[in-house]
C-alpha cells in the first residue's frame, strides 16, 4: 500500500485547525481570544474536507490505473 499524498496531510491539518477555531469558538478553552478569525471555522473545516477528497480521488485514481496496469 502506497503512502497517502501529502495533499491528504495538508488536509487533515485544515480539518483539524477548523476544528480547534469551532471548539475555541463554543468557549470550549475559555473565552474565544480571537474571534475575527474563529469566525471562519466552518470554511477552514469544510475547505479542508474539499482538499482530502479531491487528494484521495486522485490517489485512487492512481491506485485504479496501476491495477488495470497489473493485469
Amino acid at each position: 500500500m502506497k503512502k497517502p499524498k501529502t495533499v491528504v496531510y495538508i488536509a487533515l491539518v485544515i480539518v483539524v485547525v477548523g476544528l480547534v477555531f469551532q471548539f475555541m469558538e463554543m468557549g470550549v478553552f475559555g473565552e474565544d481570544p480571537i474571534p475575527d478569525i474563529t469566525q471562519y471555522n466552518q470554511l477552514f473545516f469544510w475547505t479542508g474536507i474539499l482538499v482530502w477528497s479531491l487528494g484521495y480521488m486522485q490517489q485512487e485514481a492512481v491506485k485504479k490505473k496501476d491495477s488495470e496496469n497489473d493485469l
